[in-house]
């Protein structure tokens, strides 16, 4: 539409130009010829005072109103060639802001991917850490995560006899699962608190900052194996107890490699606790 106006409008400046073009040449030629026909035809033209006055005053009736017809003209040609200028520096600053937020959008995608691909290192490198194989208490070789998940698993256990013997109700309730996570959790605190407290940021950073958070979360989960996720499972619903963390976790599937058979061994109950896209691979981001 605006090339259109453009195009329509440099038609009519040119039509415009010419018509004054035209106007101009035209005044003089009618000067042109009527003092060569006066000259022709008396050549004492020149000495006659009166004569050069009648000429004068033909001369500015039409020459003049000819002429004042081609300064009209150029007066709209000046209007028109400005109101050009005009758009096109318009448009010239739309590009120029075009640039300007595109070249923003570029630093600002530049800056995150920094920050995530360093959080993303240093999770990697923590996560290796933490899988790497120790001694155990009892001497023999062990692995952080499946120790605290195994000793979770005893701790629940130890606790749905007592509650059987008791109440005679195996089922503990939320406030009580959560007592036993916390209560092994602190046993580990050295070893897995930076892990998931960077694990946190990640998600946060990733959501909040990423232009596409689904494509940065398929990266953060390529990384991730089933024992990470079965600690980081218990961590989101037992112990941050934070709904927009576990929103982001259902709404990526970010547990999509959980054990689930891991999970019924303490408690299939929590698997209730969360969405089943959480967890389920085949379920759409919304």
């Amino acid at each position: 539409m605006k090339l259109r106006r453009l195009s329509f409008s440099a038609l009519v400046a040119n039509i415009l130009g010419i018509f004054a073009i035209v106007a101009v040449a035209s005044g003089i030629a009618v000067v042109y010829l009527f003092f060569y026909a006066l000259n022709k035809n008396d050549p004492t033209f020149w000495q006659n005072i009166q004569t050069l006055g009648t000429a004068g005053e033909f001369l500015g009736g039409t020459v003049g109103s000819i002429w004042a017809l081609a300064g009209v003209i150029l007066f709209f040609l000046a209007l028109i060639y400005q109101k050009r200028e005009l758009v096109l520096q318009r448009e010239e600053l739309k590009e120029s802001r075009k640039i300007m937020e595109n070249q923003s959008a570029t630093i600002a995608i530049q800056q995150f991917e920094n920050t995530f691909f360093q959080l993303l290192n240093f999770h990697i490198n923590a996560s290796n850490t933490i899988r790497s194989t120790t001694l155990g208490s009892n001497g023999k070789s062990h692995n952080p995560f499946d120790a605290l998940y195994n000793d979770f698993k005893k701790e629940v256990n130890t606790l749905k006899r007592r509650k059987k013997q008791d109440t005679g109700n195996v089922s503990p309730d939320d406030e009580s699962f959560e007592i036993c996570f916390k209560t092994v959790y602190e046993g580990y605190k050295n070893t897995f608190q930076h892990y998931l407290e960077n694990y946190r940021t990640l998600i946060f950073l990733i959501e909040n900052k990423s232009h596409d958070p689904e494509f940065y979360f398929n990266i953060l989960k390529s990384h991730f194996t089933e024992q990470e996720v079965l600690i980081q499972f218990y961590y989101v619903i037992l112990f941050a107890r934070d709904k927009t963390l576990l929103t982001v976790s259902e709404k990526y599937s970010l547990f999509h490699k959980l054990n689930l058979r891991a999970i019924a061994e303490i408690d299939a109950y929590h698997l209730d606790k969360v969405k089943k896209r959480a967890y389920a691979e085949d379920q759409t981001v919304e």
